[in-house]
């Protein structure tokens, strides 16, 4: 069943708390997708998400978030590059989908979202996101226009307990 987007919305320092648990079981659930691990993001508190959500506004740092019965069930990430030099590029980070909530077309309207807002933002004229090159998102990213323009090899070395695990990241980009 498609998604409604009127549950789609720009996250507010009231989110704060149910976005760090959604940043939490996104990092356990899916490690190979993100550089943070869940032990580094518990000694994240409530207040210091609050403080980021609160930051920047929406020209400089933004996250949309999913609802689906009131409660929040996906998020994604932008910032634009602090750095004159740079401040043509916006990120995408932490895109996550809580995995009852996979195959309605919830990931494919967050990143719909944040590229509508990053095209109205002045001056950025490209985004730039890191994909794990052996998961899915990676099609969606490419459906969208993102194309590939290097791979990292051994991005990411999570211990398991079988022993370690190396990531290959894709970068992508999407040019406006």
């Amino acid at each position: 069943m498609p998604i409604a987007t009127t549950n789609l919305r720009l996250l507010t320092t009231d989110d704060a708390e149910a976005f760090w648990h959604l940043r939490l079981e996104a990092l356990r659930n899916d490690s190979a997708s993100f550089a943070d691990s869940a032990e580094e993001h518990q000694n994240t508190s409530v207040e210091m998400v609050r403080e980021r959500l609160g930051a920047g506004g929406p020209a400089t740092s933004f996250v949309v978030g999913m609802f689906q019965e009131g409660r929040l069930a996906a998020t994604a990430g932008f910032y634009r590059s602090h750095h004159n030099k740079e401040r043509h590029k916006g990120n995408v980070w932490g895109v996550y989908v809580r995995p009852q909530s996979r195959g309605k077309g919830v990931a494919r309207a967050l990143m719909q979202e944040i590229i509508r807002r990053a095209r109205e933002i002045a001056g950025v004229e490209q985004v730039l996101l890191v994909a794990s090159a052996h998961l899915p998102a990676r099609k969606l990213y490419e459906s969208l226009g993102f194309e590939a323009y290097g791979l990292e090899p051994r991005s990411l070395k999570i211990k398991t307990e079988t022993g370690t695990e190396y990531v290959d990241d894709v970068l992508m980009i999407l040019r406006f």
